[in-house]
């Protein structure tokens, strides 16, 4: 297989080696001349490797760069990666200038009748061959987050992991009640300090009025609590003289409360969608910041940004934009999922302009529709 490397992902020249992985022996690449290019071809390297440990390629005779733009110098360097292959059955064109994908096309259909020469197309997720009467065919192999992370030249050395079911059917239980939700929550952040973290165990004592003047019924504060009290989020619950009385016991289920719920919600919600892999709480390598949800499927990426309590700041949206731009860039779809129920319209104005598509609190019950819809059909198209 010939694989040419030069636009501004990597997913495209990996996921058509997956398509026919079994189906070759040695893979040869043709890169445009940046370092950047060359990196990208270790880095495929090394993920086609994990899958099929036998396959060769030899950097000294297998890998070539050169100018895109030099019709004669590609069609020279083609020449010179194929001297002594007597078949050659596929050639992946994709996201190379044009010059270069002419040069290497027209050299393989003079040497090579029986070659396919295919691109990809990422937003369907599909393999087009550049055949006359030949249809296009979907994706046939999974990559995994990891596998994906380490295309880009990453590892992941932490993400959250949770093992009980139970957490992610009260993160259901808070978005079917979002507008309770919502306001109970804040109180209790505000009452805890409004931080993302306490030292645990500790008790609470909160006025009942400071719910009830937010228009809560108290069957329905007592209904919430009890919930919380039933999955183990809080313990010793008890109403008393107006008084709400609870325990957190452990730091991570106050992290709950405070905004780690609608990451296991988002979580829960992209498992759902039967996505190749999926993964909480990533954070990288040599990179500050951690990727509440990051999904992958066909070897296209999205990730998520969970924001609860607090207004929302433009600054969240360009932190998001960064993550996306070291894993593929506009490759890589990008959602910002907020608990409020309304976002302002300057905040929506700065999502359009960044590629970012913003959920709001009152979208979230349809948050495995949502997912499943931009993992397949992107509003920001993969480019």
């Amino acid at each position: 297989m010939l694989v040419l490397i030069g636009g501004r992902s990597g997913v495209p020249a990996i996921a058509g080696v997956l398509q026919f992985l079994d189906q070759v022996d040695r893979i040869k690449f043709l890169l445009c001349i940046e370092e950047q290019y060359l990196q990208f071809q270790k880095n495929i390297e090394k993920v086609i490797k994990q899958e099929r440990k036998n396959l060769v390629c030899d950097n000294e005779t297998d890998v070539i760069s050169v100018d895109p733009n030099k019709f004669d110098e590609v069609y020279i360097a083609a020449q010179k990666l194929c001297q002594g292959v007597e078949q050659l059955k596929y050639v992946n064109l994709s996201t190379v200038p044009q010059s270069m994908a002419f040069s290497v096309y027209s050299y393989v259909q003079e040497k090579y009748k029986d070659v396919l020469v295919f691109t990809v197309n990422t937003d369907q997720s599909q393999i087009i061959p550049l055949v006359f009467g030949k249809q296009p065919v979907a994706f046939n192999k999974q990559l995994t987050v990891e596998n994906y992370v380490a295309m880009y030249g990453f590892n992941i050395f932490k993400k959250k992991l949770f093992h009980e079911s139970n957490i992610e059917i009260i993160a259901r239980y808070i978005v079917e009640n979002i507008d309770i939700s919502r306001k109970v929550l804040s109180v209790i952040r505000s009452n805890a300090g409004s931080g993302n973290s306490i030292k645990a165990p500790r008790g609470f004592r909160i006025h009942a009025e400071d719910f009830t003047k937010l228009r809560i019924l108290n069957s329905e504060l007592e209904t919430f609590f009890k919930q919380l009290e039933v999955y183990s989020i809080i313990h010793k619950f008890e109403i008393l003289n107006n008084i709400i009385k609870f325990r957190i016991e452990t730091k991570e289920n106050y992290a709950f409360l405070a905004g780690d719920w609608l990451e296991v919600f988002v979580y829960s919600s992209a498992k759902q969608c039967s996505f190749d892999s999926v993964e909480m709480g990533v954070e990288i390598d040599n990179y500050r910041g951690e990727i509440d949800v990051f999904c992958l499927n066909s070897a296209n990426a999205m990730i998520c940004e969970c924001k609860t309590g607090g207004k929302l700041d433009a600054d969240d949206l360009s932190v998001l934009s960064s993550k996306a731009e070291k894993l593929g860039g506009n490759y890589c779809v990008k959602l910002f999922i907020t608990s409020e129920g309304v976002v302002g319209e300057e905040f929506l104005n700065k999502a359009r302009n960044n590629r970012v598509v913003v959920v709001s609190g009152n979208e979230l019950i349809r948050m495995s529709n949502i997912l499943g819809k931009e993992m397949q059909s992107p509003t920001y198209p993969r480019r």
